[in-house]
This record gives structure tokens, sequence and C-alpha cells, in this order.
């Protein structure tokens, strides 16, 4: 097994461990693809300690990376009165976002040609799409790596060191990873606190719950809240 296929072996039982989950608890396949590249069946393969079938980074992989990048990362436009859409980069406005031109760009993509960008067009276009430059280069088990050490790691540890109103135990953590970016209701998010705050009646010593002014469902917004990250 490949340095990079220990580190990241390391990487996921450190994280199991901390939090007590499950790996299909945990790890959120979509935010992890987003920020990979990577298929979700793949990074269900690394996290099982198997290698994908496609773990060589050659011209037609970095080809098929910055295609991505094209596909996810959107463009935002305005349109009159004030309405606000996305749509996907065209290769005639990356092309001019890192100074080449589109003659060059679609046939790095169309791949007929067996070479990949350069440093400083790797360094243009990783800038462009707000990336790290490793995001072009990285095998799969280097890439995954480096979101769960550099984004899932830090936040599972913050959230279980200074656990919110809601995390406050490994089957609350595994509620929030389970709702992943779902947007609760007004209403589906009051009844779920005051079933919540039900418990802590309960469970609190003289079966009256300590109220914060954050805790209480009548404080909160009346406006939807989301459960988890926003990967766009």
């Amino acid at each position: 097994m490949s340095d990079g296929y220990k580190d990241l072996a390391t990487t996921v039982d450190t994280l199991l461990r901390g939090t007590g989950l499950d790996p299909r608890s945990l790890f959120d396949l979509k935010r992890l693809s987003f920020h990979t590249s990577l298929s979700e069946a793949d990074i269900a393969r690394l996290l099982d300690g198997e290698e994908p079938e496609a773990a060589e980074v050659d011209h037609q992989e970095v080809a098929r990376r910055i295609q991505f990048l094209m596909d996810t990362r959107l463009c935002r436009e305005e349109g009159p009165g004030g309405v606000t859409w996305e749509r996907p980069y065209t290769a005639s406005e990356v092309a001019a976002g890192i100074g080449m031109t589109p003659q060059w760009l679609n046939t790095l993509l169309s791949q007929r040609k067996q070479s990949s960008p350069n440093l400083k067009h790797a360094g243009r276009i990783a800038r462009f799409f707000d990336v790290p430059v490793n995001f072009l280069t990285d095998e799969p088990a280097e890439a995954l790596n480096r979101v769960l050490r550099g984004e899932v790691l830090p936040e599972s540890n913050a959230s279980l060191g200074n656990p919110g109103p809601i995390v406050r135990n490994r089957y609350a953590l595994e509620i929030q990873h389970r709702l992943g970016d779902v947007v609760l209701e007004p209403t589906v998010e009051r009844a779920l606190m005051l079933f919540v705050d039900g418990i802590a009646r309960e469970k609190s010593p003289g079966g009256r719950a300590s109220h914060h002014k954050g805790n209480d469902p009548s404080s909160h917004d009346a406006g939807t809240v989301s459960a988890g990250a926003n990967y766009s």
C-alpha cells in the first residue's frame, strides 16, 4: 500500500474513533466528491480501503478534473428585477479568466494532445475556480485525504470539543451528518427543537431543562435553516 493510502487509512481511523460513528453516517459522499472530483463510488471504495479503478493521474484525468470544475463551479448572473441564477462557465469565459485562448482550452479538454497544463497554467486554473492547485494533480487517495484532513477532521473536532445545542452527543452528530445539506422548513425545525427540548427536560435534574435563548424554539428566525454545508 502506498503512503497515500496509508495516510488516508490513518485519517479515516482517526475520524471514526473520534466520533464513534460508522462510515455511512460520518462521510457525506456528495460533499467529498465536490471537493475532490472523485465519483461517489470511488470515494466509497477508498473509505473501505480499496483502490479505485482509475488510480493514475494522467493528461486525460487532469482534463476530466478541469471539466469537472467547469461543470460544478457555477457562474452567478443577475438579470432584470434582481433575479439571480447560476450556470456553468463556458470555455471562452474560463480561457479569458486564465489568459489563454478558447482553442487552447478546448484542445486540452478534448484530450487530443497527450499533455497537461504546465505549472503556470495549472495555477491560473486553480485560482480561477478557487481550488488548491493539487486539486488537478493529487492521486485519488491523496485528494480524499486532503479534504478529510483539511475540512472534515477540523469540523468534527470542533463539534465534539464545543457541541452546540443540536450536536450534544454522537447520536445527535449522526443525525446532523445524515441530514447533510437538507433545508428544514420552519415548522419542521420547531417540531424537532420541541422534541429535543422535551427530552432535555425529562433528563435534567429535577425534571426541568435549563433554557438558553439560543435553545428556545420561539427564538429562532422564521426563515428556513440549512442543516449542512453548501457545496456550491
